[in-house]
């Protein structure tokens, strides 16, 4: 299952929810069906793995170069 990282709509902070659920964002908002995400609002983390491989990979090669 993909987490839920934008807050939902019906979540005022951690443990309230207009919905009467516990407003717990990581457990709660994970699996409720009422779940509808707020307009406009970014992800409360970023997905950043992709260019920190990509950042990696890049200082591994310069260093095989650099010791070629």
């Amino acid at each position: 299952m993909q987490d839920r990282e934008i807050q939902c709509l019906y979540y005022e902070f951690e443990g309230s929810c207009k919905k009467g659920r516990g407003g717990t964002f990581w457990k709660a908002c994970q699996t409720c069906n009422k779940y509808k995400p707020m307009r406009g609002t970014s992800p409360a983390r970023k997905d950043l793995r992709k260019q920190k491989m990509e950042k990696i990979q890049k200082r591994d090669i310069k260093r095989i170069l650099k010791d070629y």
